[in-house]
């Protein structure tokens, strides 16, 4: 932890690895703040579950393995009094091809309660009672398990956010990420559509863009039949929603 602060701990959770983790790892176990837990590979979110489980803090950051937060991260969250606030959202720099863009929080959507933050693993420090509070994360996400989680945060009243306006976390676009196969996105998008169906359905906006991502991995993995049928669902529901009628055009001109 290349910190400028010194007020923080580390818990890596090796959710099965068949690399040279528990090697690397090894060399920092001598700083009482950082422990290594090893399990049997149950998936990111039983993985994040267990780190808050063995956490001794009362707030909470959770990172993946290939992105980076900022050496000033913890020194910055000391300097806004974190204590005061329930989420503390940040900046992120984003690299994918070789290029960098920078995400800000942003108001969500209705089934967030239109609060403004990002759930991007590593770009938000949590309350520990507020994921407590809301059931931790959902063992059967695989993908997407972070925003999951931030539905159902968004049902706790008075929440108390902090956004700040610096790029904290690095953020490296996991395209060979085995969490971002279209198997895992598919089987992970259609358990969030049936969990949360009654939101989704309060709120147009979400409710198409959730059917147009159904339609995409389906085109995507060769299901043409359910492909169209999800376009043209997400069309009906908001006729705003210009790629889905898009999609939709092209299957009846060129796929049916």
């Amino acid at each position: 932890m290349d910190q400028s602060a010194e007020n923080w701990e580390l818990i890596i959770v090796d959710d099965g690895s068949i690399d040279d983790t528990k090697i690397v790892v090894r060399g920092y176990l001598n700083d009482e703040r950082i422990i290594c837990y090893y399990q049997r590979n149950a998936g990111v979110s039983a993985a994040r579950n267990k780190g808050v489980e063995l956490s001794k803090g009362d707030y909470i950051i959770f990172l993946d393995s290939d992105d980076r937060i900022s050496p000033s991260l913890i020194s910055t969250l000391n300097k806004i009094n974190y204590q005061k606030y329930d989420l503390i959202c940040w900046q992120v720099s984003k690299l994918l091809d070789g290029k960098t863009s920078i995400l800000k929080p942003r108001r969500l959507e209705k089934i967030y309660n239109n609060m403004t933050a990002t759930f991007l693993s590593g770009s938000i420090c949590y309350r520990k009672n507020v994921v407590l509070e809301a059931g931790g994360f959902d063992p059967r996400m695989s993908f997407g398990e972070n925003y999951e989680l931030g539905m159902r945060i968004g049902e706790i009243p008075n929440l108390k956010i902090r956004t700040i306006a610096e790029p904290l976390l690095e953020y490296r676009f996991p395209l060979e990420r085995e969490s971002n196969s279209y198997t895992n996105r598919l089987n992970s998008y259609l358990h969030l559509y049936q969990k949360h169906l009654e939101k989704f359905e309060e709120d147009k906006i979400s409710h198409s863009r959730m059917n147009y991502l159904l339609g995409y991995i389906h085109e995507k993995t060769g299901s043409n039949e359910k492909a169209f049928k999800y376009f043209k669902e997400a069309f009906k529901i908001s006729n705003r929603n210009y790629k889905a009628f898009l999609k939709f055009i092209y299957f009846i001109i060129f796929r049916r």
